[in-house]
């Protein structure tokens, strides 16, 4: 995400902020961020029961008051996204 230097503190600082707007359905599952290799590299992974309800978590976000402003500080931070899906094998805790 952030890949800017100096950037990955302010973004780090308003998704803190961020992140309270999608706890509500506990999609959150983890975020890390890279300080070796390519620098504040971001991944952060989400669990969904399909892809309708990931369509209708991340569409709820907007109604929460200060998503749209978070959104609006930290995306002049990103250089690149990339989305990926991935499904959890039989022994995922995540099934």
């Amino acid at each position: 995400m952030p890949n800017q230097p100096g950037t990955m503190i302010e973004w780090g600082n308003r998704w803190a902020r961020a992140i309270k707007h999608r706890q509500e359905n506990n999609e959150a599952v983890s975020g890390f961020f890279s300080q070796i290799g390519e620098l504040y590299v971001v991944h952060h992974l989400w669990a969904y029961e399909s892809l309708q309800s990931r369509d209708e978590t991340r569409n709820s976000a907007w109604q929460k008051e200060g998503w749209d402003t978070n959104v609006y500080y930290t995306v002049p931070l990103v250089r690149s996204m990339e989305s990926r899906l991935m499904i959890p094998t039989k022994s995922s805790p995540l099934q």
